[in-house]
């Protein structure tokens, strides 16, 4: 990964999007992302089969501007409006920025992409209008509840990587109120699958189990889909060798999940993540109209040196569930295929859903026999 020249003081480049921080919340740091060396991208939905190290690199370009905003701001500021305006729209938007402190290290977060030197705003102004789709404008202008407002846009195809975006700089809802980045991500894949089981729990259950698998960003998935109500559980592995775990140590484990009925709180061990691939595993149960059981196991491996992201777990599981699935009748066959796959040897302990279905399978060969 090449070094870049350090920025000065004024910058003129592309403005992909704009990142609000979470600390000091609730006067946050806000301010949009420029890139003065080219290459603005902030759309992960078209990284999906890029190296680690260009992704890191092509974040890296990116200049994180930052001036005291207060979330609750009722009449936005020019700056404000001019964040929202980046947000809304389809394409980056070229932006001239002055600065009253630069500092020089990059930031890395494992719920957002990472990004390069982070700057203290003087001013910035934009230099050209804004790609902002109708579609967008018009969702935007309406009165209604974000979630409301999240789902309308998404069946409008906006992405999802661009609907956090909008959520974040204080675009939607009644109170219209900004919303640190880590969170939005989170936020708006959890009401998008909230809204897309509504949908699924109306339709008949899956006839086989369903196997999809991917490996991408030193990342191994695996995506099993059982006959019954919809249900779902995330599984991850991190294995030995990696910048979090040291090569000599055991494999460590974290699980959430979720009944019928849904979760009472936020998953707070597999976190973010759990959100996302629950967002890409609903969002094939919709198209082919069934309902089923899900369990998304992740084995992480020391080819992920670095996070760079939740995205990559929602791109991870949609290209698995874009791929064609295997067929199986019997639960003991799947698991015998993933085990094939993967390093780890104590997964299907930690599973809640799994041994519920072994339970269940029991059951029904007692009333049968």
């Amino acid at each position: 990964m090449g070094k870049l020249k350090p920025i000065g003081k004024e910058i003129a480049g592309e403005s992909p999007s704009v990142f609000v921080g979470s600390y000091n919340y609730p006067r946050v740091y806000a301010g949009p992302m420029v890139s003065p060396y080219g290459g603005a991208d902030d759309s992960p939905e078209g990284w999906y089969g890029k190296p680690l190290r260009d992704i890191v690199e092509m974040r890296y370009r990116l200049v994180r501007a930052k001036e005291p905003i207060s979330v609750y701001a009722t009449r936005p500021s020019r700056d404000l409006q001019e964040m929202q305006d980046i947000a809304m729209s389809a394409k980056p938007v070229d932006t001239e920025a002055k600065f009253s402190h630069i500092h020089a290290l990059p930031s890395f977060d494992a719920e957002s992409a990472p990004f390069g030197q982070t700057a203290d705003l003087d001013r910035f102004r934009l230099t050209e209008n804004p790609h902002i789709p109708r579609k967008v404008d018009a969702i935007v202008s309406d009165e209604l509840k974000s979630t409301d407002q999240l789902a309308a846009m998404y069946k409008k195809d906006v992405p999802v990587s661009q609907l956090s975006r909008i959520l974040s700089v204080g675009l939607l809802g009644f109170d219209k109120k900004m919303v640190p980045t880590r969170w939005s991500i989170t936020a708006t894949d959890d009401m998008l699958g909230k809204r897309l089981i509504e949908e699924i729990k109306d339709c008949r259950e899956l006839d086989s189990h369903l196997l999809f698998s991917s490996t991408y960003l030193g990342n191994h998935f695996e995506v099993l889909l059982v006959p019954g109500a919809w249900c779902f559980e995330n599984i991850e592995a991190w294995m030995p060798g990696n910048i979090w775990l040291d090569a000599n140590a055991q494999p460590e484990y974290t699980r959430d999940w979720e009944p019928y009925g849904g979760r009472k709180k936020y998953a707070d061990s597999v976190t973010g993540a759990y959100y996302a691939a629950r967002l890409a595993v609903l969002e094939y149960l919709h198209k082919i109209r069934r309902q089923a059981g899900a369990i998304v196991f992740r084995e992480i491996t020391p080819d992920y040196w670095t996070p760079v992201g939740v995205w990559q777990i929602r791109e991870n599981v949609r290209a698995a569930m874009h791929s064609p699935p295997e067929k199986f009748q019997l639960l003991q066959e799947v698991l015998d295929a993933i085990s094939a796959r993967s390093s780890s040897r104590e997964w299907e302990k930690k599973s809640e859903l799994l041994s519920r279905l072994r339970s269940r399978e029991l059951m029904r060969k007692y009333l049968i026999s």
